[in-house]
Order: C-alpha cells, then structure tokens, then sequence
C-alpha cells in the first residue's frame, strides 16, 4: 500500500464534495452556504491577487493573518467547489421549485402530489448517487463529473 500525504488541494475537494452531500442529506441550506461562503473567499482572494500584482508596490496585510482560508493554491479543489456549487444550485431548483409550481399550477391536486413525490425522491436520490461519485473522483483526485 501506497502511503502518500494528501494535499490541501486534494483534502479541499473532499471537503467541498462531503458539503454537497451535507447539503442534500442532513442540512439543506446550511451547508449551501457554507459553500457560497468558502466560493466567496476564493473570489476576494483573486480580486486581492488581481488588484496586488497591478499596483505591486502596495502590500495588502489582511487582519486575520494566518487564520484566513488560502484558496489560491488550490488547483483541483476549486474546481470541485466550482461544481459542488453549481450542483447545489440545480438540485435546488430541480427538487424545490419544479415540483411545487407543478402542484400549484396544476387543476388535479392528488394526482400533481403523488407524481411530484415520485419525482422528487428519484431525482434527490440522482444527485445524492452523483455527489457521491464526485467525492469518490476527489479522493482519487480527479475532476468532478457534472
């Protein structure tokens, strides 16, 4: 057996996947935001690289110091984010808000219901089996299948 260190990169898209999957599982909301805010992090951070190399004379301190999330150097793991993010979204509105503007717009309530059950636990278990396969590609460190 091999007996390799991961990297930040590597442990970053296990995370970003394992909050997917938190998101979908135990609490829908609460760890789409803690992925919008780790996205956040990584913007701020290009802007401040973006805006440091153009005026390279001025140094930027930040008050946290070395307790700040470094989401530059993360390679694959922004990657993972970028998607998990993204899958969140579309599960979001593919679960919540199709269904119920399928009930409500809909004349036969009981029949609208039932199908809209059916529909909303096939599909919530697609992308339960689609995160895990993306976690399982970012322990192999490899890119996420969207």
């Amino acid at each position: 057996m091999i007996n390799r260190s991961p990297s930040a990169s590597g442990r970053f898209a296990i995370i970003c996947q394992s909050l997917y999957l938190a998101n979908l599982l135990l609490l829908p909301g609460v760890f789409f935001l803690v992925l919008v805010y780790y996205l956040r992090q990584l913007n701020q951070q290009k802007n401040s690289t973006q805006n440091s190399s153009e005026n390279s004379t001025q140094s930027i301190q930040s008050p946290q110091g070395e307790n700040k999330v470094k989401l530059k150097n993360l390679g694959i793991g922004k990657i993972h984010l970028i998607r998990s993010v993204q899958l969140s979204i579309l599960a979001g509105v593919l679960l919540a808000i199709v269904p119920l503007a399928v009930i409500y717009l809909s004349e036969q309530q009981q029949v609208s219901i039932m199908v809209g059950l059916i529909y909303f636990v096939t599909l919530h278990a697609g992308f339960v089996l689609i995160g895990m396969f993306n976690l399982s590609r970012a322990m192999a460190k490899k890119l996420p299948i969207f």
